[in-house]
């Protein structure tokens, strides 16, 4: 799903993004957005934070379709993780 706000910060600290296909990263929504700049400027949350936009920009690392995609993503990425510092990947 989308992360708002803080949530949003706490995501970008990781270092590989996960983004779901319909799930935008954003600090704020759109009608706040567009209530502060006293007109219709964006209509969805995508145009701010959606994959269309954190892909190409580098924040999103992987796109998925679902949870259970993302899951089996972390796991094979922790999988060339080593057991001890100082090893050799696994």
């Amino acid at each position: 799903g989308r992360s708002v706000g803080i949530g949003a910060y706490l995501v970008r600290l990781g270092q590989r993004i996960i983004q779901m296909k319909q799930g935008p990263i954003i600090l704020t929504g759109f009608a706040a957005l567009n209530k502060l700049l006293g007109r219709e400027v964006y209509t969805t949350n995508d145009q701010l934070g959606g994959l269309e936009i954190m892909y190409p920009n580098g924040v999103t690392h992987l796109e998925v379709d679902n949870d259970r995609e993302g899951v089996d993503a972390i796991l094979e990425w922790i999988s060339f993780v080593p057991e001890k510092v100082g090893a050799p990947p696994a």
